[in-house]
């Protein structure tokens, strides 16, 4: 017999299918612009009265499960012999499922968006999804579905998913998405948006006092922030093919296409000398920051360019707890550099950094090519993470280009349109809230041409 929870989701499921085909009866009436014939009329109320008997059932079916719930009592034991062994007696036999976890970080955020993308596709519920797919390998998944997308996916008009605030998968998948980027690896300072922060840009300074002495006025310098959410947002088009593919490879192509390109944009904005864009975008930490030229692509050249790099925080008395940030190229060649001896000048250094001559070194592709950058991340601050925003579109027209020049206001034809209709293809925007900005100017440093290990070649 089906348990409770395989009842409700089959329900369910019947119940989105005779909404759409309700739906159907009065689409095609609206085109024609007519009433409802006699056949349509007891079709479509035939197939209301059965909405309203599943709704009832429904009702009955969940007062059920809760009343299970609330009854439930604790098991002991290691495996499922031993949890049946410890039940109460009466107490219905426990059937084990396993939630076996996650395939790779993120998958359960992926299917979830996954079941509610389908069943906004075909019209049908996304707990039947999420339950004929994953409900023997993992029935917590389903559950999470069922609170996460009541009502099933006959949603009308524009349509989004918000699921970072009703899942508790979410913190995975955000913690992939941060694994991603260089930005997501630095301990930067969150503080609260739309508040303005003024802060010190420079050294004050103290005086001792004699009695009865008047305090003299410190003089410092100040540096306000005010942080609004912006937003960065990326498009990645999958094919249907793909999202009704159950096989994990699948899966990890969608998650990684929810991913990769906003966390490169993140990178890209956040380590570039790109000046703000108001209400659009933020200004990149290189911005306002003169690059210093690198003394040579030897050791000692790397010695002195880390000196140089640190002259500007010493001026500033601030040069406590500071990080490297530079390519995986420049990481990677950092760690062969090898001294006059043959022994590796900085040991422990990889394409995905280390640290170099006692600081920790991040690195990531999406820095720019030649610069080793100096930071000190409570000097730079973030408003806390909001999480992300999923929505689709299977009629949109994508401009498909790193670099849209579209328009609603000017319009001007572009080869690289693709019709999602026409391809049989799922547009998947990907929203995250986002800002940051510098506490004060000395809060980087970078060298703009470095080529270490690059062999010096004499005339």
């Amino acid at each position: 017999m089906a348990t409770i929870a395989e009842q409700i989701a089959a329900f369910e499921a019947k119940r989105a299918t005779l909404v759409t085909a309700n739906e159907n009866i009065m689409s095609k009436a609206a085109d024609a612009g007519s009433t409802l014939d006699a056949e349509q009329e007891e079709q479509f109320d035939g197939n209301q009265a059965d909405i309203d008997a599943i709704d009832k059932h429904l009702v009955r079916l969940r007062a059920m499960e809760k009343s299970q719930a609330e009854k439930a009592a604790p098991i002991k034991g290691k495996s499922q012999e031993e949890g049946n062994q410890s039940r109460a007696p009466g107490a219905p036999t426990i059937i084990g499922t396993i939630d076996k976890g996650e395939g790779f970080k993120g998958q359960n955020y992926t299917r979830l968006v996954i079941a509610k993308t389908l069943a906004r596709l075909d019209g049908v519920s996304a707990v039947g999804i999420a339950q004929q797919r994953w409900g023997k390998s993992d029935p917590n998944l389903v559950q999470v579905v069922r609170a996460a997308v009541a009502g099933g996916g006959t949603e009308t008009g524009e349509w989004g998913a918000e699921l970072v605030h009703i899942d508790r998968y979410t913190g995975d998948f955000i913690d992939f998405l941060y694994g991603q980027t260089v930005f997501d690896q630095l301990p930067l300072r969150e503080v609260p948006a739309n508040i303005n922060i003024a802060g010190s840009d420079g050294a004050a300074t103290a005086y001792w006092v004699g009695q009865s002495k008047s305090i003299p006025v410190t003089k410092a310098d100040f540096f306000d922030v005010n942080l609004t959410p912006l937003k960065v947002a990326a498009l990645a088009v999958v094919s249907k093919e793909l999202l009704r593919d159950s096989s994990p490879s699948a899966e990890m192509l969608v998650r990684d296409a929810l991913v990769s390109a906003s966390a490169q944009r993140v990178d890209q904005t956040f380590f570039s000398a790109s000046a703000a864009v108001a209400n659009v975008a933020p200004a990149g930490i290189l911005n306002g920051v003169t690059a210093i030229d690198s003394a040579g692509p030897d050791v000692e050249g790397v010695i002195a360019d880390v000196k140089a790099l640190y002259a500007p925080f010493i001026a500033a008395k601030n040069a406590a707890g500071l990080q490297f940030a530079t390519t995986q190229s420049l990481s990677k060649a950092l760690g062969l550099m090898q001294n006059v001896m043959g022994n590796f000048a900085f040991p422990g250094l990889s394409a995905n950094g280390g640290a170099l001559l006692g600081d920790k070194l991040t690195a990531g592709d999406n820095i720019g090519a030649g610069d080793l950058i100096l930071l000190k991340p409570s000097d730079i601050y973030k408003i806390g993470d909001r999480g992300v925003e999923v929505s689709l579109s299977t009629e949109a027209a994508i401009q498909m280009d790193s670099a849209p020049d579209g328009a609603s206001d000017t319009p001007t034809p572009n080869a690289n349109v693709v019709s999602m209709f026409q391809t049989e293809s799922v547009a998947i925007k990907v929203v995250r809230p986002l800002n940051f900005a510098k506490r004060r100017a000395s809060a980087v440093a970078y060298i703009g041409d470095a080529d270490y290990g690059t062999p010096v070649v004499t005339p």
